[in-house]
């Protein structure tokens, strides 16, 4: 009779492969060693309040977070699995375990799937607490409030406040929902958590910045966000449904929710999640500086996944430790780097850029000429230039003509005028591809030197040229003025 530990380890390990499309085969050889295992008896687990318990034995282990992470992800207090359960049916349990949460909970989804032998209990709403005396909050110090008005819990008190914010018993209000929250986190309910911290944030925004009661709400805030709320919060920016919530309550943890995003971020093993947490990020407002120390992380997904976020973040303090990745070894970090710098377009990246401009990869290249554009870029163009007579990449080409458009200096559309010509001292005679390509970026330009240039290539005696002047002309008569 295999052990609840060897249960739980098996369970756990089968599902971090289910979540992982590179592992078919190991995944395969898991959940056939884990219906052996289950072929002996009827298992339940049950996740509670952080804890996993296998037929009723508590089982702990590292490698059991992901397992526990992933059934509080989907609401699930316990599973009930018969004595050899069907294949078919086990496998659906863990597909559905290895996706995301959509509008179906996890009971539901199963049944669709026809999985009617696998029982499922969604984790249920906390009891409300037992009315007691209560006191208002005055302080960060004070301890917590764990009355409720009139008996009803949370849920009357956020009723009772969306009435009125300030209401004079807005202290008592606040103690029942704080206590609410606290017992939501005890049984393992982020969903119920974020729903009272999120009421109470919007709340805080009804009422006058300058006033006592608009503190009572901060100091509510503060104590709901311990660090296990926090990392709890952390997880639901992942769930499309939580986003937005979730974003908006880790806002206010400051830089401890940036450190554990950042931990997210490193361990998300896919897109989707990868994704929802790198645009929590993007949101914070405090702690972005730990950032930078991750461009020296060892890990080159890590690397590549921060130079992103500081170049959406547009981080300049960020361009030092940028311009040391310009050498890594692997082409998918230089690649981020290179959108980065160019997305930072600040003078001080000009140098680097530079060197990224000279990367044997035309990938590379082609993300400096992506990531350009605006007028904070202006100190680019003469490097593009010098640039474009080197490059040796048509596509590549095309795009550095196309960045110097966006840019739209004096400097970049002098350059472009003298590309859009037949021949020239800079840049020899030129193919019609070329040309026509300089006759867009004069286009994105706008200017009125880039439009007088457009006037006079309207007639030109190259087809191509002349056509793309035309259009160029028309689509700018149909842009509003300034």
């Amino acid at each position: 009779m295999p052990t609840p530990e060897t249960i739980a380890a098996r369970f756990a390990r089968c599902l971090d492969l289910f979540r992982d499309p590179a592992a078919k085969q190991a995944q395969k050889l898991e959940f056939r060693a884990l219906l052996e295992l289950l072929a002996e008896a009827p298992v339940t687990l049950k996740a509670d309040a952080g804890r996993l318990e296998v037929n009723g034995v508590t089982c702990e282990g590292k490698a059991l977070t992901a397992l526990l992470q992933r059934l509080d992800l989907h609401g699930v207090a316990e599973i009930a699995l018969p004595q050899g359960p069907p294949p078919t049916q086990l496998f659906e349990l863990f597909k559905a375990l290895a996706d995301q949460p959509d509008q179906e909970d996890l009971s539901t989804r199963l049944g669709s799937a026809g999985a009617d032998r696998t029982r499922v209990t969604n984790a249920g709403a906390p009891p409300a607490p037992a009315t007691a005396p209560s006191r208002p909050i005055t302080s960060p110090a004070s301890p917590l409030p764990i009355a409720a008005p009139s008996g009803g819990g949370g849920a009357d008190a956020l009723a009772e406040l969306q009435r009125n914010p300030a209401a004079p018993n807005a202290g008592d209000l606040l103690g029942a929902v704080i206590d609410q929250a606290e017992m939501a986190l005890k049984r393992n309910r982020p969903e119920e958590v974020l729903r009272f911290l999120a009421a109470i944030l919007r709340l805080e925004q009804r009422l006058p910045e300058a006033g006592g009661v608009r503190r009572q709400y901060a100091i509510v805030v503060r104590r709901i966000c311990t660090r296990p709320v926090v990392e709890m919060l952390a997880r639901l920016v992942t769930v499309p449904k939580h986003r937005t919530d979730a974003t908006l309550a880790l806002q206010r943890a400051g830089a401890e929710a940036v450190e554990v995003l950042l931990d997210l971020l490193v361990a998300a093993p896919t897109m989707s999640e990868r994704r929802g947490v790198f645009d929590a990020l993007t949101q914070m407002t405090q702690g972005t500086e730990q950032l930078v120390h991750m461009l020296d992380h060892p890990e080159w997904f890590v690397v590549r996944n921060v130079a992103e976020l500081v170049g959406e973040l547009g981080m300049e303090e960020a361009v030092p430790g940028l311009g040391k990745q310009l050498s890594h070894e692997d082409e998918r970090v230089r690649r981020a780097v290179a959108l980065a710098l160019a997305k930072i377009g600040s003078g001080s990246a000009v140098e680097p850029l530079r060197r990224a401009l000279r990367d044997k990869s035309p990938e590379v290249r082609m993300q400096v000429a992506l990531g350009i554009g605006g007028r904070k870029s202006n100190a680019l163009a003469m490097p593009l230039v010098v640039a474009m007579e080197e490059e040796a990449d048509e596509a590549v080409l095309r795009e550095l003509i196309l960045a110097l458009g966006r840019i739209g200096s004096p400097d970049a559309v002098q350059a472009l005028i003298k590309l859009a010509q037949p021949s020239g001292r800079i840049f020899g005679r030129k193919p019609a591809a070329l040309r026509a390509a300089a006759v867009e970026a004069l286009r994105l330009a706008g200017t009125p030197p880039a439009i007088g240039t457009l006037q006079g290539l309207a007639g030109d005696g190259d087809k191509q040229v002349k056509a793309a002047a035309r259009a160029a002309l028309q689509d700018l008569k149909r842009k509003p003025g300034p």
